[in-house]
């Protein structure tokens, strides 16, 4: 990773100062046709701010706004034309409520200028952006650490055809993996040799791997489970050689690279616009929730401080996602020093319990302050429950698929 790496932000900033120009201009049109005096109206400046606004949450809950780097130029512009016209669309529904009718035919023009300007002005500036995002590729300014899994024919496979590629993907090869120790074929010659599957998590964490390419024979399938297992707690990218790629079947979603010969690995549910939907609904949701339930809370807190003594919130650690730890609030439901003799279950008996807590269970109050979790984006409304890295343990020790929760 490099200082000169464009960030998203730049993308971002594109596009709103293109629906900036793009309300300017729509603005001065029909005073330059209609021979009208330029008049700057009162909701003017509220609409240069917030309209290009809302075009940044549209593009946002899109999924638009991912790595400058893996994206296509051509996949872009189709991508721009189809979230331009439904934002049109939408923009002109509200505007056309509010104005008396002047006809289908001046609703149409209109419309279609609005329609063309903002598509035109959007994806020219975006154009800009990718075209000198993949000058940096091609002229290697701008790199990845890649890390590859595997050691045999496959691999020396993958190498060749990374280095003879004229397409320039931003691939920097720091080194490789073997699954198997009678693994080898001459790749130590050009990368490092960076041992086995041992240090794989120690491995990417030293080197500051971005990508993962997996290139493994058939007979080292095996291992395959295991090590998507464990690649899913690592923030990289996750690509394979495809090859046989039902084996996966149900487990995860494949795209296309565009440029190199293998296929991405998502081991989300989810595609990008439908994870900032959920996203945006977790934070509208903890928020409303806080402020309309804040006269609960209050009560809620004061019962606990006299209830017993003690704090009145009660803090733990759990592991969210990609097995990264976090705070978790609660409404204290325990006595002090509740788990001094170490991490015990509770049930519905437990005598470590206060009278309150009991009837805070009973009615969830006492997870309340998880919203404020909710709001940080430590945790979601809807997922999976998240555990203590104790009980995790213990129970990846039987079914280590549950580190894909």
């Amino acid at each position: 990773m490099i200082s000169s790496r464009l960030h998203i932000r730049t993308y971002a900033f594109g596009d709103f100062f293109s629906a900036a120009f793009t309300f300017i201009v729509f603005f001065y049109l029909p005073k330059v046709y209609g021979h009208q005096d330029f008049k700057i109206a009162g909701n003017f400046f509220a609409g240069l701010i917030v309209i290009p606004l809302c075009w940044i949450i549209f593009y946002h809950l899109s999924g638009a706004y991912k790595n400058i780097y893996h994206k296509s130029r051509l996949s872009e512009f189709w991508i721009t034309l189809i979230c331009n016209f439904s934002g049109c669309l939408i923009i002109f529904f509200f505007i056309s409520s509010k104005n008396n009718f002047l006809g289908y035919l001046y609703y149409y023009k209109e419309f279609f200028t609005f329609f063309f300007l903002q598509f035109s002005f959007t994806f020219l500036v975006r154009l800009i952006i990718l075209s000198i995002a993949k000058k940096q590729l091609q002229a290697q300014k701008v790199w990845f650490n890649t890390l590859i899994i595997g050691a045999d024919k496959k691999a020396a496979e993958l190498y060749t055809s990374l280095i003879s590629n004229t397409e320039k993907t931003g691939y920097r090869l720091t080194g490789y993996l073997h699954v198997t120790l009678q693994a080898g074929n001459g790749l130590g010659k050009y990368i490092n040799n960076l041992g086995n599957l041992d240090a794989l998590e120690t491995t990417i964490e030293n080197e500051k791997i971005e990508e993962v390419i997996i290139a493994i024979e058939k007979n080292e399938r095996a291992s395959l489970e295991k090590i998507l297992q464990r690649l899913s707690e690592k923030e990289v990218n996750v690509k394979m050689i495809p090859d046989k790629v039902d084996i996966l079947s149900g487990a995860v979603r494949t795209a296309n690279v565009m440029g190199v010969p293998l296929i991405e690995i998502n081991t989300g549910l989810m595609s990008g616009w439908q994870q900032n939907i959920k996203r945006l609904i977790d934070i509208v949701a903890a928020a409303s929730g806080l402020i309309i339930l804040s006269p609960l809370l209050l009560l809620t807190a004061l019962k606990v401080k006299l209830s017993s003594a003690g704090k009145i919130f009660y803090l733990q650690e759990r592991v969210g996602y990609k097995g990264k730890p976090f705070t978790i609030y609660k409404f204290r439901s325990m006595y002090t020093d509740a788990e001094e003799n170490g991490p015990m279950l509770s049930s519905f008996n437990d005598n470590r319990i206060t009278k309150w807590g009991r009837i805070m269970r009973r009615w969830r109050l006492d997870e309340l302050p998880q919203l404020w979790n909710i709001l940080k984006g430590e945790m979601s409304l809807v997922g999976p429950r998240p555990e203590r890295k104790y009980y995790i343990e213990k129970i990846v020790q039987q079914y280590p698929e549950y580190k894909y929760l």
